[in-house]
């Protein structure tokens, strides 16, 4: 859950980056763990109309909430998590009486890159 019509000044948005740095990486190898160590999890699904199941199921639901929590801590700060492979995190903000967001890829230490909001990460400028 987000927080809606959050605005961040480049200050507020950078006092999150140390945190992002460390739980961006930590969502990224939990993605990447889901279709990498949960073969077993992929056939169980395939077979799941014969009533199959997976010793990997309950490690899987684990990754999988891990994920979740994670993200949803992001977002009830007000970020916006735009790609998790590409560890990209927007952070609404307002300039020139304008809504936009300020742009942060891991592992960037600080905020120096905005966008409007229809451009996405394309049309990065600096701030």
């Amino acid at each position: 859950m987000s927080i809606k019509n959050k605005f961040f000044s480049v200050e507020e948005a950078n006092g999150l980056i140390p945190q992002l740095l460390i739980d961006i990486p930590r969502i990224q190898i939990l993605m990447k763990s889901l279709t990498d160590e949960y073969l077993d999890v992929d056939k169980a699904r395939k077979k799941v109309q014969l009533n199959g199941g997976s010793m990997q199921g309950a490690d899987y639901l684990n990754c999988v909430l891990k994920i979740n929590y994670l993200t949803d801590e992001l977002e009830s700060k007000g970020c916006v998590l735009k790609g998790i492979e590409h560890g990209l995190v927007d952070f609404p903000s307002l300039r020139d009486g304008k809504e936009v967001y300020l742009c942060w890829k891991n592992p960037e230490q600080q905020i120096e890159y905005w966008h409007d909001i229809q451009s996405g990460f394309t049309g990065r400028q600096r701030i």
